[in-house]
């Protein structure tokens, strides 16, 4: 009988000390050298400060006079005008028959320009027109550029007045092409965003008809506060893609709209 009443008590304060281990928790009295470990997350990196470096630049004025393929000679030709600034090299592709030819080609940064004459496969030269991409990657002092259009047999003849933008923010554009044309006239406005450096490229098109084209549009009021906040000119690029139906050449034209601020 005893030692049932001992181990009745021992089982009673096994079960007091896990009621006790269980049981609520208090703060440590005062002086108690208990602590609290509490995990933070890190924050956030800073975002990266912004790249102004377009602002130091000026743009490339890279456009098209001619763009011409040959079937017959198995050659393009092509004549591209471009900012004297411009230095070093393009690189070119032609897209045609579902095969690519690469190939660069300098820049004449005493003339401004860049011409170059490249024979293409048989293969290649059976398509009536290629597309025509001139990538140039920018310099020291002058913003890249990327162009596309079609490279064929006829000229398109693309002429343009300077684009001009209202005080109020009206943008007006217009010239003439050969009346075989058809399609549009894209007016690109470029200029540089003083915030952040980012190349802000705004376009719009007028409808060729009957040997003329025009753009007039009303900017939006936050385009025009952006280009009030530019830290370049703003650029304009007058292009036509090529009509492909009649084996027609795009062209390009550039002009400069506002001056840096």
């Amino acid at each position: 009988m005893k030692r049932i009443f001992i181990a009745l008590i021992a089982g009673l304060g096994a079960a007091a000390g896990v009621a006790l281990a269980q049981g609520p928790q208090y703060p440590p009295p005062p002086g108690s050298t208990t602590s609290t470990t509490v995990t933070v997350a890190p924050s956030p990196p800073p975002p990266p400060p912004p790249d102004l470096a377009n602002c130091n630049k000026q743009p490339a004025k890279l456009s098209i006079q001619r763009a011409r393929y040959n079937r017959i000679q198995r050659t393009t030709s092509i004549f591209a005008p471009i900012s004297r600034l411009a230095s070093g090299a393009a690189q070119i592709q032609l897209y045609g028959a579902s095969r690519i030819t690469e190939f660069t080609a300098p820049v004449d940064s005493a003339r401004g320009y860049i011409r170059t004459t490249r024979g293409v496969d048989a293969l290649q030269a059976r398509a009536r027109s290629v597309i025509l991409t001139i990538r140039y990657l920018g310099d020291a002092d002058t913003r890249p550029q990327t162009l596309r259009l079609r490279a064929g047999l006829r000229a398109a003849k693309l002429s343009s007045q300077r684009p001009t933008i209202s005080p109020s923010g009206q943008l007006d554009a217009a010239g003439a092409i050969t009346r075989a044309a058809k399609g549009v006239v894209r007016v690109q406005l470029e200029w540089v965003n003083a915030a952040d450096g980012a190349i802000i490229v705004l376009e719009r098109q007028g409808l060729i008809h009957n040997g003329r084209w025009g753009v007039r549009s009303q900017l939006p009021p936050a385009v025009i506060d952006q280009i009030g906040h530019r830290c370049s000119t703003v650029q304009s690029y007058i292009v036509f893609t090529g009509f492909q139906p009649l084996n027609m050449n795009g062209e390009m034209r550039s002009f400069q709209v506002m001056p840096a601020p």
